[in-house]
């Protein structure tokens, strides 16, 4: 595996899938590492409002880890990102438009049906539960924080079974 010095530190040249999971009012994102079956290189959650804002400071290579609440923002550059896989849900439409017109990726629309569920499961899968908490069936615990960047995560993982299909 090859190994890079740029503008956002030491990284390894990965191919990655940006995952979005747009919203009204906020966008989960997710970057997921295509070589290792979708590893989670990092994700977060910005304000809609804020989209602009989210990709200049990715294209400028800037440190987007005000965003970020999962893994290491260093580890993601822009010049890693083959695909943008996008939920096909709220904002879809409007969110596939504006990423055209300011980035040159391939789009994969992926079905978003019930991913806030699946990113309930990717939760414990990142934070183990306790002894206690694991008393408690999975689907009645309620995780300490909002899940749309890991919305995103199953997103990506979806595209990139779609990917996979295609070869």
């Amino acid at each position: 595996m090859d190994v890079a010095v740029g503008s956002m530190g030491i990284y390894s040249e990965k191919n990655i899938i940006l995952a979005l999971d747009p919203g009204r009012d906020k966008t989960g994102f997710a970057f997921v590492d295509i070589e290792s079956d979708g590893k989670l290189l990092a994700s977060g959650i910005f304000s809609s409002s804020e989209r602009d804002n989210f990709f200049r400071t990715l294209e400028s290579g800037e440190s987007f880890s005000r965003w970020t609440l999962e893994g290491d923002s260093k580890s993601v550059n822009h010049s890693q990102i083959k695909f943008i896989a996008l939920g096909n849900g709220t904002g879809s439409k409007e969110f596939h438009d504006y990423v055209k017109t300011v980035a040159d990726y391939q789009i994969i629309i992926v079905n978003e049906r019930n991913t806030t569920l699946e990113a309930r499961g990717l939760y414990w899968k990142l934070h183990r539960p306790g002894l206690l908490m694991k008393l408690i069936p999975e689907s009645l615990r309620v995780p300490a924080r909002i899940l749309d960047d890991l919305a995103a995560w199953a997103i990506g993982l979806r595209a990139l079974r779609v990917l996979h299909e295609k070869i």
